[in-house]
C-alpha cells in the first residue's frame, strides 16, 4: 500500500522539480548590474524581468545591511514577496525564451576568471551548485519512496540481504588473497637481498673511483698554490703603484683644506648676519601671534553662543522630523489594513459565489431527478 496516492506523488514531485528547476535557472543570473549581458540579449522581457531580479537583490542586501526598517516587518515581508514574484517572473521568461537562457548559461565576464576562489569550473559558488545537486537527490529519493509499496520494500531487503552475503564471500576472498600477498611478499624479500648484495659491490667500486678523484684533485690544487703565488707577486707590485697615487692624493687635500678653511670664515660672517635679521623677523611673528590668539579667543567665545543655539534649533527640528516619520508609519499601517480588508472581502465575494452554484446544481439535479420517467415495474402495477 502507498503512503500517498499517486496524484499526491506526482505533484510533490512535481513541486520539487519545478523548485529545482528554479534554482538552476537562477545559478546564471548575474549577481549584479553587467551592461555587456544587457547588451547581448534581444527579448525585452527577459532584459526588464533581470533588471527587477537584480533591484530587488539589491533592496534585500541593503535590508540584511541595516535590519528591520519598520514595526512588525511589514515592509520587510513585501521586499521578500516583491523578490519572490520577481524571481518567478524571470524563470518564466527565460523558459520561455531558450535563445537568452542560452546566452545566460554561456556568458562570462572578461575581467572574470573561469574558476573562483573555491576552484569550482562555474561563475556560481561551489556551494550553490551542491546545494541544487542535493535538492535533485532528494526530490529522486522523496519520489522513490512515495511510489514504493510494501512488496518492493520486501523485495529491496530481500536484496539488501543477498548484498550482504556477497560482501562476506568477498571478504573470505580477500583474506586469501592477502595470504597469496604474503607470500609474494617473501618471494620479493629473497629478490631485494641479491639486490643489497648487489649495491655493496658498486659500494666497493665506487670507493675506488674516490680515491682516483682525490689524486686528480692534489694535483689540481698543486696547480692552484702556484697561481695563488703568481697573483700575490702582481698584488705587491700593484700596492706599490697605488701607495705612490695616495700620496699625491694626500698633497692635493691638503691644499683643498687650505682653501676651505677661508671660504669658512666667509661663511660664518654671513651666517651671524642673517641670525640677526632672522631674530627680528621671529620678534615680528610673535607678535603677530599674540595679536591673533586674542582674535582667536573672541571667536571661540562666539562660537560657543551659536553652538547653544543650534543645539536649541536642532531639537526643535529633530522633534518636527520625529512627528512626520510617526505620522507616515501610521499612514502605512492604514493602508495595509486597507488592503487586507479588500482581500478578505474579494475571498468572501469568490466563496459565495461557489456556493451558490453548488446550491443551484443541487436544486437542478433534484428538478431533474423528478423528471425522469419511473421504471417498468412501476408501469405495469399502474
Amino acid at each position: 500500500m502507498n503512503t500517498l496516492t499517486g496524484i499526491e506523488a506526482e505533484r510533490v514531485n512535481q513541486i520539487l522539480k519545478n523548485s529545482r528547476d528554479q534554482l538552476n535557472i537562477l545559478s546564471y543570473v548575474p549577481s549584479e548590474w553587467d551592461e555587456e549581458l544587457i547588451n547581448r540579449l534581444s527579448c525585452q522581457p527577459v532584459i526588464n524581468s533581470i533588471g527587477k531580479t537584480w533591484v530587488s537583490e539589491e533592496q534585500l542586501k541593503n535590508l540584511g545591511e541595516n535590519g528591520p526598517s519598520d514595526i512588525g516587518g511589514g515592509k520587510d515581508i513585501q521586499l521578500i514577496k516583491q523578490a519572490h514574484r520577481v524571481n518567478r517572473a524571470t524563470c518564466r521568461n527565460l523558459l520561455a525564451d531558450r535563445e537568452s537562457l542560452q546566452i545566460l548559461m554561456d556568458y562570462k565576464p572578461e575581467n572574470t576568471p573561469a574558476t573562483d576562489d573555491n576552484g569550482s569550473g562555474s561563475l556560481s559558488s561551489e556551494e550553490y551548485n551542491r546545494f541544487v545537486k542535493y535538492l535533485g537527490e532528494l526530490n529522486e529519493q522523496v519520489h522513490s519512496r512515495m511510489i514504493t509499496t510494501v512488496e518492493d520494500e520486501a523485495a529491496n531487503r530481500t536484496l539488501l540481504h543477498d548484498l550482504t552475503e556477497r560482501e562476506r564471500l568477498m571478504e573470505e576472498t580477500r583474506d586469501a588473497l592477502q595470504s597469496k600477498l604474503n607470500e609474494v611478499r617473501m618471494e620479493k624479500e629473497h629478490v631485494t637481498f641479491s639486490l643489497d648484495q648487489t649495491t655493496r659491490k658498486t659500494q666497493v667500486e665506487l670507493q675506488d673511483i674516490k680515491q682516483s678523484n682525490s689524486q686528480e684533485l692534489e694535483t689540481v690544487q698543486r696547480e692552484m698554490t702556484e697561481a695563488i703565488t703568481k697573483a700575490t707577486n702582481d698584488h705587491e707590485v700593484r700596492m706599490r703603484q697605488l701607495q705612490d697615487h695616495v700620496g699625491g692624493l694626500e698633497r692635493t687635500v691638503q691644499e683643498t683644506i687650505e682653501r676651505n678653511r677661508d671660504e669658512e670664515q666667509r661663511l660664518r660672517k654671513d651666517k651671524s648676519r642673517v641670525e640677526s635679521t632672522l631674530n627680528a623677523k621671529i620678534a615680528l611673528y610673535d607678535t603677530d601671534m599674540a595679536a591673533k590668539k586674542l582674535a582667536l579667543t573672541e571667536l571661540n567665545e562666539t562660537l560657543a553662543a551659536e553652538t547653544a543655539e543650534y543645539v536649541q534649533l536642532r531639537e526643535h527640528f529633530d522633534k518636527v522630523d520625529a512627528d512626520k516619520k510617526f505620522q507616515k508609519e501610521e499612514d502605512d499601517i492604514l493602508d495595509a489594513l486597507q488592503r487586507r480588508r479588500s482581500f478578505g472581502n474579494a475571498m468572501v465575494n469568490v466563496y459565495l459565489v461557489r456556493v451558490q452554484a453548488a446550491y443551484r446544481g443541487y436544486v437542478g439535479r433534484q428538478i431533474v431527478a423528478k423528471l425522469k420517467p419511473k421504471g417498468k415495474g412501476k408501469k405495469g402495477k399502474k
